[in-house]
C-alpha cells in the first residue's frame, strides 16, 4: 500500500469511527471539519477511556488523516512523507494535520481544526 493509500485508508477509518461512536456522518467536505471540531471535546463522553494515551494516539492517526484528506480533496493539497511524518503540501505550504489533531486533543480549542483548514483555503 502506498503512503497516499495509507492516509486515505486511515481517513475512511475516521469516518467509520465517528459514525459508530459519535453517530455523525462525515462527508469529507470542508464543512465537515467543523463537525469534527465539535466532537473533540466529546471524546470523554463517547469513547471508553476518554482521552487516554491510546485513544489520543488512535484519533491523532485517523483524524489527522481525515483532516489532511479534506485539504487534499478540496484545497489542492497532496500527501507527502517527510522524515517519516505525514505532511500535506497545499499551495506551497507544508503542514502536519496529525500534529494539529494531537494539539487539539491535548492542548485545547486554541488549535481549532476548522480554522486550521481555513488557513489553507487562502
Amino acid at each position: 500500500m502506498s503512503f497516499d493509500e495509507s492516509m486515505k485508508t486511515d481517513a475512511l477509518e475516521a469516518q467509520k469511527l465517528v459514525r459508530k461512536f459519535f453517530v455523525v456522518d462525515l462527508d469529507f467536505s470542508v464543512a465537515s471539519v467543523q463537525e469534527l471540531e465539535g466532537l473533540v471535546d466529546d471524546v470523554d463522553l463517547y469513547l471508553r477511556g476518554g482521552k487516554s494515551s491510546e485513544n489520543v494516539e488512535l484519533l491523532t492517526r485517523i483524524w489527522g488523516a481525515y483532516l489532511g484528506e479534506v485539504i487534499c480533496r478540496h484545497l489542492g493539497g497532496t500527501w507527502a512523507e517527510e522524515d517519516g511524518v505525514a505532511v500535506v503540501d497545499c499551495n506551497g505550504k507544508r503542514t502536519r494535520p496529525h500534529d494539529q489533531v494531537q494539539r487539539r486533543l491535548t492542548d485545547g480549542d486554541e488549535h481549532n481544526l476548522a480554522q486550521f483548514v481555513g488557513r489553507h483555503a487562502n
